[in-house]
């Protein structure tokens, strides 16, 4: 079955003679937009987020198992050891490398 595509009557006859019959369009008017100082929170509201942080904070903190002096110093050898290690190893793959790219070079 084949669609029949036809148009209404008159139809081309209006857009041909410039007759322009369309639909009544009405336009909502625009809200305006607040300002930035409005759409900003108060200063107490500020005050009072800041207050809940530092209280939630403190909580927190009280929380925490803190190391020993002992294991603090443990940790921050083994730390400052493997810094010295690996800045040795790059250093010393560095130093191959541009050795290895001068030779070939020149």
């Amino acid at each position: 079955m084949k669609k029949d595509k036809t148009k209404p009557k008159g139809a081309s006859k209006e857009a041909a003679s410039g007759g322009v019959k369309g639909q009544v369009v009405k336009l909502k008017t625009r809200k305006p937009k607040p300002s930035l100082v409005s759409r900003l929170p108060s200063v107490k509201e500020y005050w009072v987020k800041t207050k809940q942080f530092v209280i939630e904070a403190a909580q927190e903190l009280k929380k925490v198992t803190w190391p020993s002096r002992k294991e603090a110093l443990g940790a921050t050898g083994v730390v400052l050891f493997l810094v010295v290690v690996i800045s040795l190893f790059l250093g010393l793959v560095d130093f191959g490398l541009s050795r290895l790219v001068r030779t070939l070079i020149h």
